[in-house]
C-alpha cells in the first residue's frame, strides 16, 4: 500500500485507503473503521466490493464527534 521510491527517496501514500491501511495510519482500529463505514457515519467510496476512505473523511468525522475540553481545564 505505502511504497517507497528508492531512486528519489520519496514515500508514496495513496489518496484513498482501505480500512486496513487507514487503521495503521490513524491508530483507529480496523473493526471500528468498518463499523463506521457500515453505519454510514464516515464518508467513503465503493469500488466493487472495496470500500475506501480518505484522511479528510476521517478528520470530518472527528470534528463532528469530538468532545470539547472544558475551558480552563488545562
Amino acid at each position: 500500500m505505502v511504497s517507497k521510491n528508492h531512486k528519489n527517496n520519496q514515500t508514496f501514500v495513496p489518496m484513498f485507503k482501505s480500512p486496513e491501511l487507514m487503521a495503521k495510519v490513524s491508530g483507529i482500529g480496523e473493526n471500528t473503521l468498518r463499523t463506521l463505514i457500515s453505519e454510514r457515519k464516515v464518508d467513503y467510496i465503493q469500488i466493487g466490493n472495496r470500500k475506501l476512505l480518505t484522511d479528510q473523511a476521517l478528520w470530518r468525522w472527528y470534528e463532528e464527534n469530538k468532545i470539547q475540553a472544558e475551558k480552563g481545564a488545562i
